[in-house]
């Protein structure tokens, strides 16, 4: 991931549409023989590099959602997951099946949901945050669901027996808690590969050397000089644009 925030990223091409402007104002002398550099597909890539921009504004806020929806579907989650195990326990199964169900509510109880580490970094004077640990968080929110999915399959062969008169604890209920877990887990996943992808797509774009945007500045700024040196006022003019390039790793 980016080492810039999303701030940063797009003020780099609010730069780039500035830059532009420039090469514009150049009138007939600003007339490169590299395609990459012309203002017609210069103007065609900042139209692209908006989009991108957007697009990702609006996985992260969808993103942002589905993982507080997941958060609110689990919360309480283990103490939910010790009530239908004393139910159980306050039926005729059998002995195994009362082991076998404190089996796998040890398994619940063991998994910790941490909040994701966060990295902070400070651009332009201002600091962002970014997720480290959200592969383990996703790996342990999976674990759960399947836990929950195995303590169902136990509860399901013990139906004849296990009829507790609390509508939650019904086997029914569990059915449907299970599976909003599962789907709210899914959901949460989907959208944080997406973003992440969004990202690095982003990333490619901006910042590759040779095809960057920025590596498309920085050529364009050669001929910029190779036209008026430079020491001109010209060649000044395009040189003040800064653009943020992220740290190499």
């Amino acid at each position: 991931m980016s080492s810039i925030s999303e701030t940063g990223h797009a003020k780099n091409v609010a730069n780039f549409k500035k830059f532009i402007l420039v090469c514009q104002g150049y009138g007939s002398k600003y007339n490169p023989s590299k395609t990459s550099i012309k203002i017609a597909n210069m103007q065609t890539r900042a139209t692209d590099a908006t989009t991108m921009i957007d697009d990702l504004k609006t996985l992260v806020r969808s993103n942002k959602t589905a993982i507080n929806n997941r958060k609110a579907a689990f919360k309480g989650y283990n103490k939910f997951a010790t009530r239908i195990l004393n139910a159980l326990k306050a039926t005729d199964a059998t002995v195994e099946t009362k082991n076998n169900a404190i089996s796998i509510n040890k398994k619940i109880q063991g998994i910790r949901i941490t909040e994701p580490k966060l990295k902070k970094t400070v651009v332009d004077g201002k600091e962002t945050t970014t997720d480290n640990s959200i592969s383990t968080s996703q790996q342990a929110f999976t674990s759960i669901v399947d836990h929950f999915k195995d303590l169902k399959k136990l509860l399901d062969a013990q139906a004849t027996i296990y009829i507790p008169n609390e509508a939650e604890l019904q086997l029914t209920a569990i059915a449907t808690y299970v599976d909003n877990l599962d789907t709210l887990n899914t959901k949460a996943d989907t959208s944080t590969v997406a973003t992440s992808n969004k990202r690095i797509a982003r990333d490619h774009s901006f910042y590759d050397e040779t095809t960057g945007l920025i590596d498309t500045v920085n050529t364009a700024k050669d001929y910029i000089a190779s036209v008026y040196t430079k020491s001109s006022p010209e060649y000044k003019l395009a040189s003040a644009i800064q653009f943020t390039q992220p740290k190499k790793k």
